[in-house]
């Protein structure tokens, strides 16, 4: 009788182990990956998959959107204020739900060019020197930040941009010029998740409520590359010269929407020249009021990528 008992004890002890041994290899599964612990309650989750084909078809610009969803999305002039009813901004939606938004001819030549001029002591172009006659190679991906209060043209791209989306600049953060060379890609960028640097310097502005995208320069159709891809939602963005996209990075619940992910697709020739604005949720609560009556329900669709 002792034996069995002591057998039961035993067998009982290992399945306890191997349980405790399981549980710790799922949580640490997360912690190897570096994704984020999984919290309570969300093991009835669905995860949807990113195919890597389609994102790559969106790349190349070749992705066909089904017709169910493009014929939601319209043109039309913006003349909510008086001075688009003087001068009528063009506007395509890119995307109904989430909604998403190209705006033309947002940011002229003679801003661009100033704006440029501004990183010149930061910038580093690559190509031929005069000293040797071997070109010399720097990183494909730099930035440098503008205030307001640095120059007229980023305060007026501000104002511009309260008027062009209906929110509040006050808190945005500084304009941000991403200058890009051949070669240069960010692949899954959320912009709602902010780093730890970024986070504590812009606290009291909360989350970003949205993205502003500018596009300062042309790239080629054709093998230049460089589209900015929304694999959850199937599409992508062609760079245009003076246009801007915008998007919203939150549900009306104030949580982050992982839906706007984006892809910044790698430049293949040429040079790309940008320029983000985040908007902030603070000074837009009444402009953009949170709606906990939208939060999700038990089972939520979570987007997840797949090679």
């Amino acid at each position: 009788m002792d034996r069995r008992v002591q057998r039961v004890a035993s067998v009982s002890t290992a399945l306890l182990v191997l349980l405790l041994v399981g549980h710790i290899g799922v949580r640490a599964q997360y912690w190897t990956e570096g994704g984020e612990e999984p919290l309570e309650g969300e093991d009835s989750v669905r995860r949807v998959p990113i195919k890597i084909e389609a994102l790559l078809a969106q790349c190349k610009g070749t992705y066909e959107r089904p017709a169910g969803l493009t014929s939601w999305l319209v043109c039309w002039y913006d003349a909510r204020n008086y001075h688009s009813v003087i001068g009528p901004r063009k506007v395509e939606m890119l995307n109904y739900e989430p909604f998403v938004a190209l705006f033309y001819d947002v940011i002229h030549d003679s801003e661009i060019e100033r704006l440029q001029q501004l990183g010149e002591p930061i910038i580093q172009v690559s190509g031929a020197t005069i000293e040797g006659w071997l070109p010399v190679y720097y990183k494909n991906h730099q930035t440098y930040t503008l205030h307001n209060r640095d120059d007229p043209v980023v305060k007026r791209l501000s104002q511009r941009t309260e008027r062009m989306s209906g929110l509040s600049c006050a808190t945005a953060e500084d304009l941000k010029v991403i200058y890009n060379e051949v070669g240069a890609y960010k692949s899954f960028i959320l912009d709602a998740k902010k780093p730890t640097s970024v986070a504590q310097q812009f606290a009291f502005a909360r989350n970003r409520l949205a993205t502003v995208l500018f596009f300062m320069s042309d790239v080629e159709t054709a093998e230049g590359g460089g589209r900015i891809a929304f694999p959850y939602l199937g599409f992508s963005v062609q760079p245009q010269k003076g246009a801007a996209v915008f998007w919203y990075n939150l549900h009306d619940t104030g949580r982050p929407d992982e839906r706007m992910t984006y892809s910044v697709c790698p430049l293949l020739a040429d040079r790309r020249w940008m320029a983000k604005l985040y908007i902030h949720t603070r000074g837009n609560e009444l402009r953009n009021p949170c709606r906990p009556s939208n939060a999700p329900k038990n089972h939520q669709t979570v987007p997840e990528v797949m090679a």
